[in-house]
């Protein structure tokens, strides 16, 4: 069975989104190497009463894998500082990370 992660990407701006939404289909590859596998990636609009806009990840890891030790391996690889070149990482406001445990009916096992 694998670890699931739900990430929630608070961004300064829709121009932000925009521009990080870019980045995650770059993400994908290099996370792929470090042993995350993305699942889906969507966009929402900001929250009632907010005007910054979020982007949900949805990634897993194998099993066996520790979970922060994959993404540190990740965050510290060429394909990550690759593909985060040119963006201000000042734009992300938040990240809200949540390990989900699925459900014996669910299809995502």
């Amino acid at each position: 069975m694998s670890q699931y992660q739900l990430r929630v990407y608070t961004l300064r701006s829709s121009e932000a989104l925009v521009a990080y939404e870019s980045i995650w289909s770059k993400h994908i590859p290099g996370m792929a190497k470090h042993r995350i596998t993305t699942h889906g990636v969507w966009t929402g609009p900001a929250a009632p009463g907010s005007e910054v806009p979020q982007l949900y990840a949805l990634v897993s890891y194998r099993d066996a894998d520790d979970v922060q030790e994959r993404l540190d391996a990740y965050l510290s690889s060429p394909e990550f500082r690759a593909d985060m070149e040119g963006f201000d990482i000042g734009q992300i406001v938040d990240l809200a990370e949540s390990v989900l445990a699925p459900t014996a009916d669910s299809p995502l096992r």
